[in-house]
């Protein structure tokens, strides 16, 4: 999904990382204040509904550019959760509202519990909203500047031919090799900093992994150039 040439996915992100807190932190502030609800209510509403709305169209950008590249792990894990919550507190916030105006027209001294009660559960949602907002917004953010720092570079020479059997050794988060191709990597320090989640890489020590690095990244510039710099052997 595409606008103008640009991922779709980034855009909307910036769109949920603005409105949904905002909403949220609005939202609770109407059910605080009497008067901030009168003035600004219906707009702290809305925001928040925009912002949930939002975060359901960045899962579906995000599902369309995991296709070609790989999504950090928690960043989208965050993400689910926040739309789920989003979008239950924004449809308690409009019951709130709906509740406290047929409250504001009952005859005085007639005073009903359920404003109060859905209230109290709609501010403590908009907080729990705008605290998830920002950290799925910081989970990718930290993602993408990550997979831009310098790759580390493998300790072994290149020149060292070894066998799978060998790589098969090597099995363990804390000494993690592959092979992919005719190439075999010290994965190792790479796995936390890996932008689709560490798990990816750990799944593969000890193994042929070309199949699987083939089908995540066929012959994209910037993988295949960090791959490179991992490099300790040859398959032998």
């Amino acid at each position: 999904m595409d606008i103008l040439g640009l991922p779709l996915h980034p855009l909307v992100v910036h769109l949920v990382v603005v409105a949904l807190p905002l909403g949220a932190l609005a939202t609770a502030a109407a059910v605080v204040s009497p008067t901030f609800r009168t003035r600004y209510g219906t707009l702290a509403l809305s925001t928040l509904s925009v912002g949930a709305l939002a975060a359901g169209m960045a899962k579906l950008s995000g599902e369309a550019l995991a296709e070609t590249v790989p999504l950090p792990e928690r960043h989208a894990f965050l993400g689910n959760v926040t739309l789920a919550v989003g979008l239950a507190t924004a449809v308690l916030a409009w019951v709130w509202w709906l509740l406290e105006r047929r409250q504001a027209k009952a005859p005085a001294g007639q005073v009903s519990f359920w404003p109060m009660l859905t209230g109290g559960l709609v501010a403590a949602a908009a907080i729990a909203v705008a605290v998830l907002a920002v950290l799925t917004g910081h989970a990718g953010a930290q993602a993408t500047w990550t997979s831009r720092l310098p790759v580390p570079v493998a300790s072994t020479t290149p020149d060292a031919t070894f066998t799978l059997a060998d790589v098969a050794e090597h099995n363990t988060p804390a000494d993690c090799w592959a092979a992919v191709g005719d190439g075999v990597y010290d994965l190792t320090a790479w796995a936390a900093a890996h932008p689709g989640g560490a798990g990816r890489i750990t799944a593969l020590c000890g193994t042929d992994a070309t199949e699987q690095f083939t089908a995540q990244h066929r012959d994209a510039a910037r993988p295949n150039a960090q791959l490179d710099g991992l490099q300790v052997g040859t398959l032998g």
